[in-house]
């Protein structure tokens, strides 16, 4: 089967910007998606994601930040501009002209609308750099300049599944707790720098959690080989005590949404907008990445020495898009 690059670009917009909208909807955006239930939210990977989309879809960016602007105080400030650094990094100059995923003058511009709707604990990092500013936010600051409340969110229904980040936060109040706690019911076990690279957290903050958890009798801590990890043992106590049967799939929605956003980018610009075989190079080279990915959602990834030149294009484009898919 083969996919042209135009029908390529095409299905890949429609269907990343339909998981965005069905994650809002579960946060509850008014929209005529339906919402997400199978897997697990994360709240400050969408936004980032969602602001990096941006003016790709200008309904959707008004209604998430409609939303935060309502119900901001769920947001972890600390852990979103620790995830948003990651997204600021400047891009691989061989593979594309685009300097970063999110430039800082547009963050910073979202902190300046949720300041003025009165989020208080919001400080943006603020960017020196006036040419940047005055290249990558223009467009951005007539968006952010002329928006409006549409009255089109409701507040989330923490008992959804999908929500069970925020149900914690809840629970624990917003701090590094509710992570490592969603980390411990999806995976076997792990140390603190594993779970800290996981849920972007700082390994020390992790520990110090991990250690008390351990004192007061809520986590194993395993001996022999593996010493220093953790097990939670009572996660199905806890399952009956949220009234779930099971977790809901856990993704890292950080990974997945940095890689897919890289694609979004590379399409817009020359001359991977318009070159499957210059596509096909990128595609090699960003096949770690997207084996990982495909281990998340159990899809496998053809090997590229099977397709020369730019044989590679469709049945690598055509698997990205099954990807987007199974995540819708």
């Amino acid at each position: 089967m083969e996919i042209s690059l135009k029908e390529f670009k095409e299905r890949f917009a429609d269907g990343f910007l339909e998981v965005h909208w069905r994650q809002w909807s579960a946060l509850g955006v008014a929209s005529h998606v339906r919402p997400e239930e199978k897997r697990l939210i994360d709240l400050e990977a969408l936004a980032l994601s969602t602001l990096t989309l941006g003016l790709e879809d200008t309904r959707l960016l008004n209604a998430a930040v409609e939303w935060l602007i309502k119900y901001g105080e769920w947001l972890n400030l600390p852990r979103l501009k620790r995830i948003a650094k990651i997204f600021m990094r400047p891009l691989p100059e061989e593979k594309t002209q685009v300097r970063s995923l999110i430039e800082p003058p547009v963050f910073e511009l979202l902190g300046n609308t949720l300041q003025r709707f009165d989020q208080k604990r919001w400080t943006a990092e603020k960017s020196g750099d006036q040419e940047l500013r005055e290249a990558s936010a223009r467009e951005y600051e007539t968006f952010f300049s002329n928006f409006q409340m549409r009255g089109i969110v409701t507040e989330p229904v923490l008992q959804r599944p999908s929500l069970l980040q925020l149900r914690l936060r809840g629970i624990f109040g917003i701090d590094a707790r509710a992570e490592v706690l969603i980390y411990l019911m999806s995976h076997e076990g792990g140390n603190s720098n594993a779970i800290a690279k996981e849920v972007f957290y700082v390994q020390k903050n992790v520990y110090r959690i991990l250690e008390k958890w351990h004192k007061a009798g809520f986590l194993t801590k395993v001996k022999g080989p593996k010493a220093g990890a953790f097990i939670f043992e009572r996660k199905n106590e806890w399952l009956n005590a949220l009234g779930l049967r099971a977790i809901p799939t856990y993704l890292n929605w950080v990974q997945i949404f940095l890689f897919f956003n890289q694609i979004v980018k590379v399409l817009s610009v020359p001359p991977w907008s318009e070159d499957e075989y210059v596509l096909s190079s990128l595609f090699r080279d960003a096949l770690n990445d997207v084996k990982r990915l495909g281990g998340y959602l159990d899809i496998s990834v053809p090997e590229p020495d099977q397709f020369p030149g730019a044989s590679y294009f469709s049945p690598f484009a055509l698997k990205i898009l099954e990807m987007v898919e199974r995540l819708k």
